[in-house]
């Protein structure tokens, strides 16, 4: 027998037991597997609203850990590798954060709140939530950003300075408002003044690192007609470049929603936009790089049978559950916060 159809013969014989979330950027051969298939933020909404006993979460350790986050006590979360992480998460833990937000509060005396990308370990979102701020994703960060402004606080955006100067610059904030901090906590100007109103941290993603105005030039060479979507992690000169930017979901829907025979140059994960292109036939859709997330590629079928083949074995008491993620209690509180404030805030009604 196949892997996928042991697969499926677990999951029926699972039934409403277990619940398999994945990635966008998950290979197609996973993603067909899934209950539902969204992008980070929808995944965080979807996962909290399921009571499944067992959440196998196809994505990065992050990932997995917001759902932890926000699961109920007698919920399990699962990740069938362990060591799918995302070196973007860790550009930055939460003393670095805690050290940079009271610097920037005791230099300038002026209100600062963080407001930190879904791309972020438990420990970072918990910091976030100790400061009253708020998580965000690449499809409702500008929403956030904005939120914190009206109600007069500037902003200690991290880890992803991409996704932070392209939202500074969707929001049309002068270059004065804008402040780089460096990895070592020091900053791009030493004048740091109330006119300041987003410092981003330098933090980045290789996956999305990787594109090059090269690679946007020779699209545009070969496919007259064509448009070019990117994520807004992309460098700052990408995006303004590119005739659409989004998270995504907004890629996906941008694409889907186009007229037959559409050509479109992408620029995100390759195992997303190889999906893209097998699921539009009609449309001409090429990445504009191979770019492919390695860990994200960890999850596989191998992987994701032998963790529903353990949670069999758990239930029938033959086994200890193996891959769970676990998060101290206590720390869970202000990680939630920060989380629920960000599906409040994105919630609203503008």
């Amino acid at each position: 027998m196949k892997t996928i159809d042991k697969i499926k013969e677990l999951k029926t014989k699972l039934g409403s037991k277990v619940l398999i979330p994945a990635h966008h950027y998950q290979s197609p051969e996973v993603v067909v597997l899934a209950d539902f298939v969204g992008d980070s933020y929808k995944l965080a909404v979807d996962c909290s609203r399921k009571k499944s006993e067992f959440i196998l979460f196809c994505g990065v350790r992050f990932m997995a850990e917001g759902a932890e986050i926000l699961s109920e006590a007698d919920q399990k979360i699962l990740l069938p590798d362990l060591t799918a992480g995302c070196p973007l998460a860790d550009h930055i833990d939460g003393k670095q954060m805690e050290d940079v937000i009271n610097d920037i509060a005791n230099r300038t005396k002026e209100k600062i709140t963080p407001v930190v990308y879904m791309n972020s370990s438990s420990e970072v979102k918990e910091t976030c939530g100790k400061f009253n701020g708020s998580v965000c994703t690449s499809s409702n960060a500008k929403k956030i950003v904005e939120y914190y402004f009206e109600r007069g606080s500037s902003v200690f955006f991290a880890p992803d300075y991409n996704l932070g100067i392209n939202t500074a610059r969707e929001l049309g904030l002068a270059e004065n408002a804008i402040i780089k901090v460096k990895k070592d906590g020091s900053f791009t100007s030493d004048n740091l003044a109330d006119s300041h109103k987003i410092f981003i941290w330098d933090g980045n993603c290789h996956v999305h690192k990787r594109f090059l105005m090269n690679d946007l030039e020779d699209f545009r060479e070969k496919y007259e007609t064509g448009k070019i979507i990117v994520h807004p992690e992309c460098d700052e000169e990408i995006v303004s470049v590119a005739d659409i930017s989004g998270s995504t979901a907004k890629i996906y829907e941008e694409i889907k929603n186009s007229p037959t025979g559409s050509i479109w140059g992408v620029g995100t994960e390759f195992h997303f936009v190889e999906r893209i292109a097998q699921e539009f036939p009609n449309k001409t859709v090429v990445p504009i790089r191979k770019s492919i997330c390695g860990n994200m590629a960890k999850i596989n079928l191998e992987n994701l049978y032998e963790t529903l083949n353990n949670i069999v074995q758990f239930i029938d008491g033959k086994a200890k559950l193996k891959n769970q993620i676990k998060i101290d209690e206590n720390k869970k509180v202000n990680a939630r916060r920060s989380l629920e404030k960000m599906i409040e805030i994105a919630s609203r009604v503008l």
